[in-house]
This record gives C-alpha cells, structure tokens and sequence, in this order.
C-alpha cells in the first residue's frame, strides 16, 4: 500500500513500472507520461471503443502494446494497454486492470499488502474458497453476469442500503462512493459538500458526504456511517466498495463459481465511518496482530504495516515497520515505509533518520531522496535540500511523475527558475492530465513573480481557465499578470472574478486595491489593501519581495516589478 492505493510492479519492457492494483478498470493502462518514458508507440482506440470513468469520458485514450511483460516470475509477450488516465501523485504510472487480474481466481488480501492470483483444480469446483478462514464465519455472495464483460468480469453484486438493492461494483481503484441518484433513492438528505470528484478523464463532478442508517452484504451489517457522494452516472453502477471497504476484509473472487467470499478483518469499513468493533471479542484486536509464522520475511511485516498505515493503525503499523527493519536492516524501502509513518505521526527526525538510512543503504532510490528534499527544506539553509533535489533531477527521466512534487519543493526554497524547469518536464509528459490547469497555472504565477516571458505566462493562465474557469486562484493570477503589464482595468476585472469565486483570497484584494489605485478610485483601493492587510498581515513584505508591493505603483507610469526581483 502507497498511502491508499494498492500498487504492483510490473515489468514492462525491461524495466520496472508501479501499477495501481484497479478491480474496476476493465483494462490495465499506462498514463501519457509512462508511454513516453518507455518509448512506445501509442496508436488510437478501435472504432468505436470508448473510457469512462465516474467523470465521463476520456477523450485522449489511446492504445499501445508492450512487447514484454513481465509478472509473477514469467513473460508474456504483446500485451496490450490503453494509454490515458492521470497522474495520481504518488509514483504510479498506470493501472493493473482485469485483463489481467481475472485471468484466474484473485484473492485481494490488502491488509497484508497482497493480491493473489489463484488457479484452483477440479476438486473446488463447489467448495468454499474461504480456506483462511478455518472453523470461523465467513460471508459468500453470488457475482452477477454481464455478457458484455466475459473475458473481463467485474465484480459485481448487490448490496442492501437503508433496506434497499443497490448495484455495487468492488473497485480496489476508488474510495467507496455512492452516486447521487442513488443516495436520492434510498433516502439519504442531509448531504455536506466535500468539492469535486475526479475519473480517469480531465472532468469532475460535485461530491458530498451522507448519512445512511444501514449497509448490508453478504449477511455483514454495518450501522449509521457516512459515505462519500458523487454526481455520477456509470451504467448500471450505483455504487463503488472501494479500497477501504478492502483493506477492511480479506476477498476471494472465485471465476468459474462466479461468488466472493469475504471475512471482516477488523477496523472500519468505510472511509468516512468510525472503525466497527470486531463480532467476536476473542479476537486480536487490530493494535495486536498476530505474528505472521516462521517464514515470514521483513518484505512480509513491511507490507502488513503499510496496510496497518493506510487504514491509519499507526501502532500496529509501527510494530510491523519496526520488525521488518529488525530484519532487514538495510531495506531501503522498509526504512521509507517507517519513515512515512514517523511523518504522519509528526516524528520528522525519526523521519529523517530512517530517509538517511535507506540512501545510506540504496542512495538511487527516489522517493527516499524526494521525502527527504521535502523534510529539509527551508528556504533559511537551502543547501542540503537542493543537493537533493539536483541529484534526482540528474538521475531521473524527465517524464518521471516526481517533477510535480519536485517544483513543489522548489517553490518553497523560493527557487522560481527551477520550478518552471521541473513544470515544463511535468507538463509536456501528461498534457491531458486532471491536474493540468493547476499546473499551468502554477506555471503562470511562477513568470508572473519572476517578472519573466509574460506572454507565454498569459498564455498558461489562459489555458487554466478554459480548463476550470470556476477556480478563483487562476483568475488571481492572471490579475498579476495584468498587473506586470500595466493592463489596470483587465487586472480588476480578474481580480473581481476571482473574489466573486472566493471571496477569502488575500491577494486578490491586495492586488485589486493596487488596480482601482492606477484608476483613480482612491477609497476603494484603500479599503481593499486594508483587508488584504488584515486578512494577511505580511502581504507587504511578501509581495515586495518580488517587486509586487502596494508602494512599489505609486508614480503615475510605475508598474509592479518593473525592476527584475
């Protein structure tokens, strides 16, 4: 578990490539960015094929074939993947999807970090597959059939909601997540809003947590929990059981039966719900796992504590983590896991510690030098974190889905020129990604406080908000951007869209106040300074330190950071 994906690596090629483990993608894929790292050629989808997701379409997919496969010690040659979806942040690069994982009978163990793929013999034809559950209860439910996915069944039954059937789909990609209309059917009203909801495409759709009294499979009943809600439409789909529903059960899909049968390993069920108690109290409770046998390897515990930390038992996860570096003590990725956790549990030297062990132990692996280029930052003493940095922009390949988080880092060392380098890399690899506008138009604020290529910055804050022209951030900085180019009155129309979008952004009151000064409207630029003052007390000196502040416009033809900063 990464954070709260279930990830495999495959080899794809000759080299080795981080999947999302996707019960409900119909296909595996690889993002833009990996089809270019591995140099392979992408050709478009068959007539007529099409890949939607809870947000609608993509309209970018395409095809590519990898001409090795490696999985499970073996090879399989001209494998196919379609080429689409976004880059989810966390190091992955594509999906591992049914095509391969319902070759045969898979067991989605995620509490110890395994998936397995099962080839039963005649003999369990009839026989309940719940071996690892002995003497003790499990639940067994019957898979419904769609003709249409034959060769790739989903996972699909039908689940009880306040007493009413709805058609769930088991997706180890997604948190669980009912749609609206069915949340409407089965009586759910008291709906918060949560913000926007991506997919495999560039759209989103409006989210909400709500309250239901009832949630029944299998014979397993969970009481008055909330559930995340979406404005989906997906098929027949009315709900998606996500990775969280996973991690709290040990699943086995059995093909030829077309049944799942499941045991609840303890915790809670559902992402936004409060952990269940366990039906029997004899039980180890999820602070005391039991040991895992003789032949379990630190590889084994490393796996079970980052199950344990994704579903936020950061003591059994600690317990875990500490054996299998007990174990091996030069496990790099072991030593990362344990430093994740120390972060999360806001132990940042014990952090630290662990990040300078693994890079003592592999001083190639990445994301231990990233996490520690983000834990030294500061921008006071940038000098450890940069050397950082500089090595894995040397050693990575430019597609490589760490950039992002790269520019990040930069940005908080107040490194501009490098963010734009690290942004450039990031945005020619995924120029369909979900998470393009913001990147744009972080690229666009990047110029825009250098003072520096203001038409290609006009032209990234243009881009943004024809993508999402609902974010008030984007119309912000296109108002500085106006600003830089002494365009007054089109800086306080976007300084005016951004607050009617939100009305809690500093620095567009800030910046209208110095726009509506350039007009002549003296009162209202005062009163619009003086709330951005009071709203953000260092917005002077923080603008000033890019030739941006309030008393930098005073004379008649002065224009912010008409000296480079």
């Amino acid at each position: 578990m990464k954070g709260t994906r279930a990830v495999a690596t495959l080899g794809i090629n000759g080299q080795d490539i981080p999947l999302i483990v996707d019960s409900g993608a119909f296909y595996s894929s690889l993002n833009h960015a990996a089809a270019q790292q591995l140099k392979m050629k992408v050709r478009s989808l068959p007539w007529g094929m099409e890949v939607n997701g809870i947000a609608g379409r993509d309209e970018h997919a395409g095809v590519t074939t990898a001409e090795r496969l490696s999985l499970m010690g073996g090879e399989l040659p001209n494998i196919d993947f379609l080429v689409g979806g976004n880059d989810d942040h966390n190091g992955t690069m594509g999906l591992l999807g049914r095509n391969i994982l319902s070759v045969a009978d898979t067991e989605y163990d995620l509490a110890h970090g395994v998936v397995r793929l099962m080839f039963p013999n005649e003999d369990c034809a009839k026989s309940p597959m719940a071996y690892w559950a002995g003497e003790a209860p499990f639940s067994e439910i019957e898979l419904l059939r769609n003709d249409r996915e034959k060769k790739t069944p989903a996972i699909e039954t039908i689940a009880l909601i306040n007493g009413k059937r709805l058609r769930v789909l088991l997706d180890t990609g997604a948190r669980t997540v009912m749609s609206l209309k069915a949340a409407k059917s089965v009586g759910v009203t008291d709906l918060k809003p949560t913000g926007r909801v991506g997919g495999v495409g560039q759209g989103t759709v409006a989210g909400w947590s709500g309250a239901i009294e009832r949630f029944e499979l299998g014979g397993e009943v969970v009481h008055n929990v909330r559930l995340s809600v979406a404005d989906f439409d997906l098929r027949e789909i009315d709900m998606l059981l996500g990775v969280d529903f996973f991690l709290s059960h040990r699943i086995y899909v059995s093909k030829k039966q077309r049944r799942m049968y499941f045991t609840y390993n303890g915790g809670q069920v559902f992402a936004l719900s409060k952990p269940e108690p366990k039906p029997d109290s004899t039980e180890a409770s999820a602070n005391s796992l039991p040991e895992l046998g003789s032949e379990a390897t630190a590889a084994s515990y490393a796996r079970r504590g980052a199950a344990s930390m994704a579903r936020k038992d950061f003591k059994a996860a600690l317990a875990d983590l500490d054996r299998a570096c007990e174990m091996e003590p030069q496990g790099a990725d072991h030593l990362v896991i344990r430093a994740e956790l120390h972060q999360r549990m806001r132990q940042p030297q014990l952090a630290l510690k662990d990040l300078n062990a693994a890079l003592a132990a592999k001083p190639t692996h990445a994301e231990a030098r990233l996490r520690r280029a983000m834990l030294r930052a500061d921008p006071g003493k940038p000098e450890a974190a940069l050397q950082d940095l500089e090595e894995l922009d040397r050693s990575l390949p430019s597609q490589a889905p760490q950039r992002l988080q790269m520019a990040q880092v930069f940005e908080r060392l107040q490194r501009l020129p490098e963010v734009l380098t690290q942004l450039d890399h990031w945005i020619a690899a995924n120029p369909h990604d979900l998470a393009l506008a913001g990147t744009l138009n972080q690229r666009c604020w990047a110029r825009t406080l250098l003072n520096s290529e203001l038409k290609r910055a006009l032209e990234d804050c243009n881009r943004a908000i024809d993508l999402d022209s609902e974010q008030g951030s984007y119309h912000d900085s296109r108002g500085w951007l106006r600003l830089r180019q002494g365009e007054w009155r089109k800086a306080q129309a976007d300084f005016d869209r951004a607050l009617s979008l939100d009305s809690k952004i500093a620095w567009s009151k800030y910046g209208r106040g110095i726009a509506r000064s350039k007009l002549g409207d003296g009162n209202g630029s005062q009163a619009d300074l003086e709330a951005a003052r009071k709203q953000r007390p260092s917005i002077d000196a923080e603008a000033a330190r890019h030739g941006l502040a309030a008393e930098t416009t005073e004379g008649a033809d002065a224009r912010p950071g008409s000296t480079t900063p």
